[in-house]
């Protein structure tokens, strides 16, 4: 497997707790494990949630107003995106945004 190097900079704090973690629980064997780990399951749960879905759907569609693609790429890619979106909790996220909405219109 190829590799990127990617430089991350924690703040002071975070690196003690993350050595922290380490030294006592021996569960990594080096910060660069642990964090590929996090980065891992951090985005594995962005994966799953529906309002990334419905983000990552507005994103390609503005995608694919400024730069053609084939009409199956972006029902495949569509079709693969929906399959992460809860219609229900869509339409909930979208009534609380207008509800929000309304509120700091009315109270600004």
């Amino acid at each position: 497997m190829k590799y990127a190097n990617v430089s991350v900079k924690f703040p002071r704090e975070l690196d003690a707790e993350i050595e922290r973690f380490l030294d006592e629980t021996g569960i990594y064997t080096n910060k660069s494990e642990f964090v590929k780990e996090a980065c891992r399951t951090h985005l594995q749960t962005l994966q799953n949630e529906t309002a990334i879905a419905a983000l990552r759907t507005e994103q390609l569609l503005a995608r694919a107003e400024q730069r053609p693609i084939s009409d199956d790429e972006l029902h495949d890619r569509l079709d693969e995106l929906g399959a992460n979106v809860d219609s229900a909790e869509v339409e909930d996220a979208v009534e609380r945004a207008r509800e929000e909405t309304s509120e700091r219109l009315h109270d600004g």
